[in-house]
């Protein structure tokens, strides 16, 4: 079934689309269980995260912030969270979630249909502790939706288990093509005893529910993630009877609060407190951050991660990193001062600087940006280089920074020996024309601009920027 659409309303870049979710049961789960900013400057550093990509490697993000990763074919993302279960058992919510791209589509009579298998064993596979064996089905109407490389298809699972560490085996799997991914590791359930408070759950939707012994009623965002702009992100947590006293959500920015919110949980009737609420993400900045609660009055509880990606694919783990995307779409100084932006001032700074750039702003795309990055996956595909992605090096900083050029020549008669060269020539977006010329002095095709050229590309970017 289709899930409702997200608590955040589309923005300008943000598309549209609801999410296919695995059929569910009992209410809604399936039973079971930093350097100068100019264009070169950073072009042969492999010391930051963007340089180490090709662009920016979400799932190996998500494996490092402790997520449940697929592979490049199967890109699955997924994670566990826990509430707690009758008695002293506690659940354990399994939320993946993979693009319609991971799995192949045939058509039928009303479309097209894809499915897979979800296999989670927890314990001894001969007599294991607790089981999740499901078997999915996404139907999608026009085989363009069978392409959509976004968070488009949900599962959840859920398992009761007792507190402690328990050995997990967990495979996915496409019914229809040799692809899917498994992965073996441990589970560690944790005991809700005393005055207990759970993390605070990144959700789509969910209900509260007044005991422990009825299944969560909840919809996981298994990713956790929201894109720049959104307006909202929904916020689920439950606690013991008897905490009645109001709780800071904090939202730390890498150590820095940026952001706090109260919140109060409202009794339900019954032995259980829980509450759901919307915080505010439209003046979050992009990278991972942490939701932490506390008392009032109180040290920390618990937290949780929020990833907020500049735009779909586009996460990085801190802020800094996502200015470095960005290197290329303004002079030196405005990304400085991106840069420099004190925690509680990137959102809105960040905001002012991409409404410029939009060319449109009738529509809801961020024209200038989606072009923006459609070049560098161009560079990366052209001029890659020896241990350098495409677009940071030389001819990738012009490529992205000013387009492809009107002309290009190549091996020049000027240039003896060896070396290899080409010069590339702008004449339609300047008043003069300007002309690079890259030099490959060893022959390994690492292309280098002249000292000249270098001069000439740094007052092009002054021209087109100023």
């Amino acid at each position: 079934m289709s899930v409702p659409e997200r608590a955040n309303s589309r923005r300008k870049g943000h598309p549209s689309g609801g999410l296919f979710l695995a059929p569910l049961l009992a209410a809604g789960l399936a039973t079971a269980s930093c350097a100068p900013a100019g264009p070169l400057a950073q072009a042969t550093r492999p010391d930051s995260w963007t340089v180490r990509s090709r662009t920016p490697d979400a799932l190996r993000l998500y494996r490092e912030l402790g997520f449940i990763v697929g592979s490049d074919r199967f890109p699955a993302v997924g994670r566990f969270v826990f509430l707690p279960g009758p008695g002293d058992s506690s659940f354990a919510v399994l939320a993946l979630s993979m693009p319609n791209s991971a799995l192949r589509f045939r058509r039928e009579s009303t479309g097209f249909v894809a499915r897979y298998r979800v296999e989670a064993i927890v314990g001894d596979s001969l007599a294991p502790a607790a089981r999740i064996d499901e078997t999915a089905e996404v139907r999608v109407a026009s085989f363009r939706e069978t392409s959509r490389r976004d968070e488009s298809v949900i599962f959840q699972g859920l398992l009761k288990l007792l507190p402690g560490r328990h050995r997990l085996r967990l495979s996915v799997r496409d019914l229809a093509a040799p692809a899917g991914f498994s992965t073996n590791g441990a589970l560690r359930v944790p005991r809700f005893t005393g005055r207990w408070l759970t993390e605070p759950l990144v959700v789509y939707q969910a209900r509260p529910r007044s005991d422990r012994e009825g299944p969560p009623a909840l919809i996981i965002s298994p990713r956790a993630t929201v894109e720049f702009g959104a307006d909202s992100v929904q916020i689920y947590l439950e606690s013991a009877h008897g905490l009645e006293d109001p709780l800071v959500l904090e939202v730390r920015d890498h150590g820095d609060v940026i952001r706090t919110d109260t919140l109060t949980i409202r009794p339900t009737g019954g032995r259980l407190h829980s509450t759901t609420a919307k915080l505010d993400a439209g003046d979050l900045p992009p990278g991972a951050l942490r939701l932490t609660l506390r008392p009032t009055q109180g040290v920390a509880l618990d937290s949780a991660t929020l990833l907020i990606a500049l735009a779909p694919g586009w996460l990085a783990p801190a802020y800094e990193d996502v200015v470095g995307y960005l290197r290329y779409a303004a002079a030196p100084t405005a990304i400085d001062s991106l840069r420099q932006a004190r925690p509680a001032e990137r959102a809105r700074l960040l905001h002012t600087f991409l409404n410029r750039k939009d060319p449109v702003p009738e529509t809801p795309e961020n024209e200038f940006l989606e072009r923006y990055f459609r070049r560098i996956g161009d560079a990366n595909d052209r001029f890659g280089e020896a241990g350098v992605a495409g677009w940071l090096t030389d001819r990738g900083a012009v490529y992205v920074t000013l387009g492809p050029p009107d002309e290009v020549q190549r091996h020049v008669d000027a240039w003896q020996g060896a070396e290899g060269s080409q010069v590339w020539l702008y004449r339609k977006s300047f008043a003069a024309e300007v002309r690079l010329v890259f030099i490959d002095r060893s022959g390994a095709g690492s292309f280098r601009l002249t000292d000249e050229s270098r001069r000439a590309f740094e007052a092009a970017v002054r021209d087109l920027f100023r």
